[in-house]
């Protein structure tokens, strides 16, 4: 039929394949009418033609016959298009709903149990094909018991999902993530041989490395979709954000969306001892001691002096690791301790690098002692050599006093002083005293840093200040540079002096055009520091191991009364302190206090301010204040001290992550000349916590020389080490290194058992069901089948109103006017 509609002009392409296609008219009657109807026609056919019989006899018989079927044909069309005839299709798809899987992708995923329950020791061991005391033995992790219940053996499960419903995975930490499933449809025979379709699935495997546990955010995000019918969570039952799961689990009761849960773990409380967190400098000093800390927690355990000591693992000559237990401590531990900070004292003796871990001793009866030491040590490079400071200063102002009486006691620093106003037979102070300013490449590459606090630019000339920049670039040497109020102004701008402000990590601006009241004035006001909290971590600023804590104590120091008016930081720089008077905002642009940045091979430092002797009055013994400088001395030092800096280096912007953060690292890398290294990329060594070794690209910046930037992400805790090798000469290659510590956040180590009433509790409330790993094979038959088949009809499509239909009613009049024409019936 629609074949042969085609022909008179109708439109196949309109209508669906799949769809199934009938006729209406829009004016046909109904009931008696069709009747009537039906008798007009035949009264119509029947005048008709009895009009053609009495026509005139000399028209042969067979051309009024032929007359009578053309003027009941225009008839018959007439009609027609009065009961306007339409094509309408109708179009059926089954709706299927959404039938949510969610994957529990948080840290404590990770845990390997004991399974001293055997209810979830049984459920366990079905699932990884493994007798109980196999089990045990193995310890697999949760992540492998959901990986191997959701694989590739167990397809029917999902083949018996998708009856269903469209099967969607989220997986969920302390935020959710959509996980992308890849549907395959595929030919299904029911036992009674009926012919349906379903679908095949795939998605990767799970990665647990969510710093949190956001039950009530993964069941949320889920019940956003409307179609979502049912809700299938595999979890430990832990939630340990800030959400309530109560008014998630209310929600879904009020959506009559059904949560069903699958229990992840051991039930049993578990009776254990764990090292976790262990931290410690990446870089130190020899013969200086140094804290390593770690988080002990503790579950289950009621026990005075619990012996936890610290450990330096050694490699013997055929490569065996030894461990040296180098200090022991007791702690206490009962069932409400829940974690305990623990921190060591150690002095090195010997330089290079040492791997250090902290273990507890293993109670009678402990659930897990695989955890009773820190998951991997942490790596500590020991620096050699005193420090070589050299420290200039134009007036013995009370910064200069100050820092002089810190240097001096600090044992770690030989400090030699060049103050400029002394009287002429009067000795210098300092460790090592000196009677003349080093002038010469063999007297002042002697030293390690220097140190120039407001200095008078009478001694200085452009000789000096060259020397001074190779001194940094070349020799690898650190450089702080603190203006004054009294000669900043010249040095800056007598031509002798004024290229110093080459080295220096801001942009200082045209110095000369300053007011001099504006360098020589206090201000009446104290304005307190302003902290840029992001770099709260750099080894400058770090008064403790909590950033925030950090801040806090910077927020508690005198402020300052006067600073030098810079510009801006230059480029590739790191600001750590700004002013907070805003009236010196330039381009919307704090004036910076503190900047640190690398001049060639070296570290510079820019400290626009005085007044850092009056920190002497907070805390212990001056303790912030001489944190501070030693800090600084000592990150101004490994620039030249650490073995391949003379190539370039890698930093991180803090030591310590959390599981889970993505890690910047900037590698500022030399060529052989010492010039900027000047390619697309660089190839780098990720060393991870178990040793496994991946290869990571660094990539360059844009206009910045020699600058090159990467992205990692801390997927498991522990300490971890990123190389860079470049060649050298001959050969050999120089190894660029550095080390970073990434820890388990504290909230996914403290409750980790299976909460297996309280899934119980929260899937009755939905009217759901709790099911152990091996029976998940039940829950598709007593998911809801909420599919439905939606119809749709489609407006209809006149058949009437085309040309192919008035171009005929047009041919039959003329014909039937040229035959009565000719046969002289007009």
């Amino acid at each position: 039929m629609i074949k042969i509609l085609q022909w008179f002009g109708f439109d196949r392409e309109s209508i669906p394949k799949d769809a199934d296609v009938s006729f209406s008219f829009a004016n046909f009657p109904d009931s008696w009418r069709v009747f009537v109807l039906l008798a007009l026609i035949l009264s119509v056919g029947w005048i008709v033609f009895k009009i053609y019989q009495k026509e005139n006899e000399s028209c042969p018989k067979g051309i009024r016959k032929l007359l009578f079927i053309i003027r009941f044909s225009v008839c018959l069309l007439l009609i027609t298009v009065f009961l306007e005839p339409s094509v309408v299709y109708t179009q059926s798809r089954s709706l299927r709903p959404i039938v949510r899987l969610i994957r529990d992708a948080s840290q404590s995923m990770n845990i390997k149990d004991s399974y001293a329950e055997e209810e979830s020791a049984s459920s366990a061991a079905s699932v990884m094909d493994l007798s109980i005391d196999a089990l045990r033995e193995t310890k697999p992790s949760r992540v492998d018991v959901v990986n191997k219940v959701l694989g590739d053996g167990n397809l029917n499960f999902f083949r018996e999902l998708s009856k269903k419903g469209r099967v969607k995975i989220l997986d969920f930490g302390e935020t959710s993530v959509e996980v992308g499933v890849k549907e395959k449809n595929i030919e299904y025979k029911s036992p009674n041989n009926e012919e349906s379709d379903l679908f095949e699935i795939e998605f990767p495997k799970l990665n647990a490395n969510g710093v949190g546990t956001d039950i009530s955010g993964a069941i949320r995000e889920s019940l956003e979709d409307k179609l979502t019918s049912s809700i299938v969570i595999f979890t430990d039952g832990q939630h340990n954000t800030s959400s309530d799961v109560n008014n998630a689990i209310k929600l879904a009761e009020n959506r009559k969306v059904p949560i069903f849960f699958v229990g992840i773990g051991d039930a049993d409380r578990p009776r254990n001892i764990s090292i976790s967190n262990l931290y410690a400098d990446p870089q130190v000093w020899n013969n200086d001691p140094f804290q390593i800390q770690a988080i002990v927690g503790s579950e289950g355990i009621d026990k005075d002096n619990v012996k936890v000591n610290l450990v330096e693992i050694v490699k013997s000559e055929d490569g065996e690791e030894i461990d040296n237990i180098i200090s022991s401590k007791n702690i206490d531990l009962n069932s409400t301790t829940g974690r305990i900070k623990i921190d060591f004292s150690h002095t090195p003796t010997t330089p290079g690098e040492k791997l250090y871990t902290v273990r507890a001793e293993v109670i009678e009866g402990e659930s897990n002692a695989d955890d009773n030491s820190a998951a991997s040590p942490t790596r500590v490079n020991v620096l050699d050599d005193n420090a070589k400071v050299l420290l200039i200063s134009g007036d013995p102002s009370w910064e200069y006093r100050a820092l002089v009486r810190l240097l001096t006691r600090e044992k770690m620093i030989n400090l030699s002083c060049w103050l400029q106003s002394l009287d002429d037979g009067r000795r210098q102070q300092g460790n090592s005293q000196i009677e003349s300013l080093p002038v010469t490449k063999e007297a002042l590459f002697e030293y390690d840093v220097i140190i120039m606090l407001d200095p008078n630019p009478a001694e200085f000339n452009k000789d000096l200040i060259d020397l001074f920049k190779n001194f940094v670039s070349e020799h690898s040497g650190g450089f702080l540079y603190m203006p004054g109020p009294v000669y900043a102004g010249r040095f800056l701008t007598d031509s002798r002096a004024s290229g110093i402000k080459d080295l220096l990590p801001v942009s200082l601006g045209d110095v000369g055009s300053m007011e001099v009241s504006g360098l020589l004035s206090l201000n009446n006001r104290e304005w307190p520091l302003t902290i840029v909290a992001a770099n709260a971590d750099q080894p400058i600023m770090r008064f403790y191991e909590d950033p925030q804590r950090t801040l806090d104590q910077w927020k508690k120091l005198p402020g300052t009364f006067w600073s030098f008016p810079a510009l801006e930081a230059k480029p590739a720089t790191r600001v750590l302190i700004e002013h907070s008077d805003p009236t010196l905002r330039r381009k919307e642009i704090s004036r910076p206090l503190l900047v640190t940045g690398q001049f060639g091979t070296g570290r510079t430092t820019y400290l626009g301010f005085d007044g850092t002797w009056r920190w002497r009055t907070k805390g212990l013994d001056a303790e912030f204040f001489k944190r501070f400088w030693v800090q600084t001395t000592r990150y101004l030092v490994e620039g030249r001290s650490l073995v391949g800096k003379r190539r370039g280096q890698i930093e991180s912007e803090r030591f310590q992550y959390q599981v889970g953060d993505r890690i910047r690292l900037t590698a500022s890398l030399r060529q052989k000349n010492f010039d900027w290294l000047d390619l697309p990329n660089v190839k780098a060594v990720l060393t991870q916590p178990n040793q496994d070794v991946k290869n990571i690209t660094f990539d360059k910046l844009p206009n910045q020389p020699g600058v090159y930037e990467t992205t990692v992400v801390a997927s498991n805790d522990g300490s971890y080490s990123v190389s860079i090798e470049l060649d050298e000469e001959g050969d050999e290659n120089v190894t660029i290194n550095s080390n970073f510590v990434v820890v388990v956040p504290f909230k996914e180590i403290k409750d980790t058992w299976l909460d297996r009433d309280k899934l119980k509790s929260f899937s009755a409330s939905t009217g759901g069901a709790y099911f152990s790993p091996d029976k998940i094979s039940d829950i598709p038959t007593v998911l809801p089948d909420l599919s439905r088949r939606l119809t749709y009809d489609s407006p209809p499509m006149p058949l009437w109103d085309n040309r192919i239909l008035f171009i005929s009613l047009f041919i039959l009049l003329v014909l039937e006017w040229a035959l009565r024409k000719k046969f002289k019936l007009i």
